[in-house]
């Protein structure tokens, strides 16, 4: 392609000129209808749920078509919609690629309008499409503060904006619980049957996270309506696995120069991924199973293992990667003493308050794992990772933290990860200079950081306070209040790379 040439915009009507090399859908897309609604079209939705529906169409077609909807930017109208659903993923290995179309998505809509008169056209379509008998199928990738839910507690956040504007608006709602909620008092009153609510998201029990904030809006709206949907909604839980960075305009500059053509959809992601379902479904799903997807009775020992490994590890060490100057995991784990600390801090603190995961090889999945984390291919940003700290760092890292103090396992591990977390939000690195946060609790948590006056314990104690996060017991913990102290002073006086290494010296004796 020449240097004054432009590259022609992927679509249905320029698939030809895609190279032979990028693999196709093996199934007659013209014939695919929509039965499947996704809330939340992210990178992540692209490069996991809707590769395994393509993989599903192709071992067994039927009208499990995507129609992809945002009640939140980005608008997907430029992107996806210009594209009539099409975009290419791009699994990255070190040196390998593997470029693939994915054609499971047929249509989008983007919520958030221009002016009031679009943005209730739109909600309108979205609700009229959820509410169609077609769709049979329900997903979510909304984050975790989509759920409006209290991380400490896992209950509906009465007191968040969008919830209140729900009960006083439950016919044009503007949180994913008041869709939902609205979606299946649509169908309810049309005798519709329900779909399944498969929640696709890094929160504990995702589905039934999603139950009671979807129940607790409903009891403040209409009793009746939240009986119905207590005795008849399906809420699934799930465990889903796949490192998908945010696409970069390098990608995609990188993608049209190499093909020609331009994605503007496109998605990056790593070969590994994982997909695990509870097993209670009464109607038809497409052949996930077939794809490799995972149906099973419990889904807790597996979500478990994921979130307090793969996740656990990107939590511990991403606040810690960005406080000594690291843009992306994979130069955190290139940094002597980086990957040390993370494989000793699961091996010795984690793992043994695993609970028993069936057919996982625990050892194995840990070291494929710290692998998974150095690919050098996958460009994560640690500040992307840091996103929204607050709602993960329950189950990635407290949680591990109590079941330590309970078995009387080691924990300065995870400790030196909380006190990474508790510098990161302060909003100051350890030279003292601002660094961003992106977090719901960001303007209290840089209060905090700004009354402490660089004193590591109130800076501790001021964090522990907020039990919206932390709850009520760990504050009340003298001894971890201490060691949560010495680890943010240290961090406020040196780079944590430096910090890292003292710890390990300090292990080896």
């Amino acid at each position: 392609m020449g240097s004054d040439t432009r590259p022609v915009r992927l679509g249905p009507s320029s698939l030809d000129l895609l190279p032979a090399s990028v693999r196709r859908p093996n199934y007659d897309r013209t014939r695919l209808k929509p039965g499947i609604l996704h809330l939340g079209v992210g990178a992540f939705h692209r490069c996991h749920q809707a590769e395994y529906t393509d993989d599903a169409l192709e071992a067994a077609f039927g009208p499990w078509g995507i129609v992809g909807v945002n009640l939140r930017a980005p608008d997907l109208d430029p992107t996806l919609g210009a594209q009539g659903g099409l975009y290419c993923r791009e699994l990255r290995d070190r040196g390998q690629t593997d470029r693939r179309l994915i054609g499971a998505m047929v249509d989008t809509i983007s919520v958030p309008g221009r002016d009031q008169a679009l943005h209730d056209a739109t909600l309108k379509r979205a609700l009229d499409t959820a509410g169609s008998a077609a769709i049979g199928v329900v997903t979510l990738t909304v984050t975790e503060k989509g759920y409006c839910h209290i991380p400490a507690t896992g209950e509906l956040d009465l007191d968040h904006p969008d919830i209140r504007h729900d009960i006083a608006n439950p016919q044009a709602p503007v949180s994913v619980p008041g869709f939902v909620l609205r979606l299946l008092a649509l169908r309810l009153d049309a005798g519709t049957p329900l779909p399944a609510l498969i929640s696709c998201d890094n929160v504990p029990d995702n589905g039934s996270t999603l139950r009671r904030s979807v129940l607790g809006l409903a009891a403040r709206i209409d009793l009746a309506l939240h009986d119905r949907v207590a005795g008849e909604a399906h809420f699934v839980n799930t465990m889903v696995d796949r490192i998908v960075p945010a696409t970069r305009a390098e990608d995609i500059a990188a993608f049209a120069s190499q093909t020609g053509v331009e994605d503007l959809g496109l998605v990056v992601g790593e070969p590994f991924r994982m997909w695990v379902l509870e097993d209670r479904f009464d109607r038809p799903l497409p052949a996930w199973d077939r794809a490799g997807a995972l149906f099973v009775r419990d889904v807790a020992p597996y979500e478990i293992l994921k979130m307090r490994v793969v996740n656990g590890i990107q939590s511990n060490l991403c606040q810690l990667g960005v406080l000594s100057g690291l843009e992306f995991m994979s130069d955190v784990m290139a940094e002597e003493g980086f990957a040390e600390f993370a494989e000793r801090t699961i091996t010795r603190e984690v793992v043994p308050n695993l609970p028993p995961v069936a057919g996982v090889d625990v050892a194995a999945y840990v070291a494929e794992t710290i692998r998974r984390l150095r690919n050098p291919a996958l460009k994560h940003r640690t500040q992307q990772i840091s996103t929204d700290g607050s709602q993960k760092i329950k189950q990635r890292l407290l949680e591990p933290l109590r079941a330590g103090l309970r078995a009387g396992t080691p924990c300065d591990g995870l400790l030196l990860g909380i006190a990474g977390w508790m510098q990161y939000a302060s909003g100051r690195d350890s030279g003292g200079q601002r660094i961003e946060v992106n977090d719901p609790f960001a303007e209290r948590t840089r209060a905090i950081g700004t009354a402490s006056g660089g004193d590591a314990a109130t800076l501790v104690d001021g964090m522990l306070e907020i039990d919206g996060i932390f709850g009520f017991d760990l504050r009340a913990d003298a001894a971890i209040r201490a060691r949560l102290a010495d680890n943010v002073a240290k961090l406020q006086k040196e780079p944590a790379l430096l910090v890292i290494r003292d710890f390990l010296a300090s292990e080896r004796g």
